[in-house]
């Protein structure tokens, strides 16, 4: 019964997300603020000089999914994650060139970090947010690989510094040897946006109610 009740919450809130995905969107400003010039994106943006707001992004709201901003177009380059909110000034001020929505299937996290380049030496499979300090691998992963979910890769702990976003299939980024990693948060959009009752049964089969209700 345990295994099938997680089945249907999966299931459910992965059919909760698909609307999500649909009204999700980020809106960029020219000015801190929300002011200047603005536009509103759905979907993802390769070049943002091709809609005319490459280097020029100093404030922005999120709507539904969470985005990634990098500095440079084509998703390449330093990045930055951005949850749902509004933020009002930005650390990275006119430094995005491209634009892309997390729609990834969050299910399930799982990445393998390495000691050396080419998956060898010493290596640990995290399945949560882990300060890579207490594991006794902070300065030492040089590369990685997604399993499941999206990871966010920081520069040190609390979240705090460089960011490196890595989703499943991804290539090791060239520049993680160089960088020191001290923490590792995986996304959980649908864990920390949204809410799932439990599941019971009756005639039969297993019913469920879903809250749609951000959490207070």
């Amino acid at each position: 019964h345990e295994k099938l009740i997680k089945k249907h919450l999966q299931s459910s809130a992965s059919n909760l997300l698909q609307p999500l995905f649909k009204m999700s969107k980020i809106v960029v400003f020219t000015e801190e603020g929300f002011k200047g010039r603005t536009a509103e994106f759905k979907n993802n943006v390769r070049n943002l000089e091709e809609k005319g707001f490459s280097d020029v992004i100093l404030s922005l709201k999120i709507i539904g999914a969470p985005w990634v901003a990098y500095y440079d177009k084509n998703f390449t380059g330093k990045q930055r994650v951005f949850q749902e909110g509004e933020y009002a000034t930005l650390d990275d001020k006119g430094m995005f060139s491209s634009l892309k929505i997390i729609t990834d299937d969050l299910d399930n996290p799982e990445i393998q970090m390495f000691e050396h380049v080419n998956y060898q030496g010493r290596s640990v499979t995290l399945r949560q947010e882990t300060c890579l300090h207490d594991i006794d691998f902070s300065d030492v992963a040089s590369s990685h690989k997604v399993k499941g979910g999206v990871w966010v890769l920081y520069e040190h702990v609390n979240r705090q510094g460089g960011q490196l976003v890595s989703f499943p299939g991804d290539e090791p980024c060239a520049s993680l040897a160089a960088e020191a990693i001290d923490s590792i948060v995986e996304m959980t959009l649908s864990a920390s946006e949204y809410k799932l009752e439990p599941f019971w049964k009756e005639r039969g089969r297993w019913w469920g109610k879903t809250d749609l209700d951000k959490k207070q």
